[in-house]
């Protein structure tokens, strides 16, 4: 069985409860999943896909996610290692049988659910770890076989991982699937009040098309109605910040 594991947390001090912030009547968060349920949909209905949303089983806040997906019986909601995600996803991988996983960060609105299908693809017929490459920040999905990970983190010296974690599969052989082609300054992930605000006007104008609309046609989108304006002059903050965290949890690591 393959996983769709959604990561969110809602204890951000940056954005509070940033995955829960409303768009066209509906939280951040059941957007993401929504466009994953219905790509999905056939998949999920036979029994060879499920979605998971893998949290932290360290703060209280999270069950909120359980409140809003109650009546869903196609999500379950995982609580897992707080500070470690890779842990977390291989604790939810080995509670439910699930030996291909697609990790999709819940930052992530609108991730690229034909990139996932790509992936899903190339972990079907045997690669060990795909990734979609060349979409803009926040569009690209990767994935990877349990075992993989299993044995990654069997012998990784980081107890935390973060902020960058994808750093664990530096010396695994990844399967790359080139989609589209990158768009400078287009910024598709949620850390900032801009960002936030640039979803809202996304999802507000294209409301349920936002569900089945391609990549190329979202990104036209975005680009000739000017909403990337709204947060693209962030991306030089937020990757100072991701390489200020990163170094911060390596630091710590070392020095343990």
């Amino acid at each position: 069985m393959t996983g769709i594991f959604i990561i969110a947390r809602l204890g951000s001090t940056r954005l509070s409860q940033k995955h829960l912030i409303k768009a066209a009547g509906k939280t951040f968060i059941e957007w993401l999943v929504n466009r994953f349920l219905k790509e999905f949909e056939n998949e999920i209905i036979t029994g060879v896909v499920r979605i998971y949303i893998t949290t932290s089983d360290a703060d209280i806040l999270n069950k909120k996610f359980e409140k809003i997906f109650a009546n869903n019986k196609n999500l379950t909601v995982f609580y897992g290692s707080d500070d470690n995600i890779p842990l977390r996803q291989l604790q939810c991988a080995n509670a439910n049988a699930i030996n291909n996983i697609i990790s999709i960060d819940g930052d992530d609105i609108l991730c690229s659910t034909k990139g996932a299908r790509y992936v899903l693809d190339a972990l079907t017929n045997g690669a060990e770890r795909a990734s979609t490459v060349n979409l803009p920040l926040g569009m690209n999905v990767a994935g990877y076989k349990t075992s993989v990970l299993q044995k990654i983190l069997s012998t990784s010296k980081y107890l935390k991982l973060e902020t960058g974690w994808g750093r664990i599969f530096e010396s695994t052989i990844t399967e790359k699937i080139f989609l589209g082609g990158e768009q400078s300054g287009l910024r598709m992930t949620l850390d900032y009040p801009e960002d936030s605000k640039f979803f809202q006007e996304v999802i507000e104008k294209l409301k349920h098309t936002i569900l089945t609309i391609s990549d190329e046609y979202l990104i036209n989108f975005i680009i000739e109605n000017k909403i990337n304006q709204i947060n693209g002059k962030l991306n030089d903050l937020y990757w100072r910040n991701f390489s200020e965290q990163k170094q911060q949890e390596t630091k710590k690591t070392d020095n343990h």
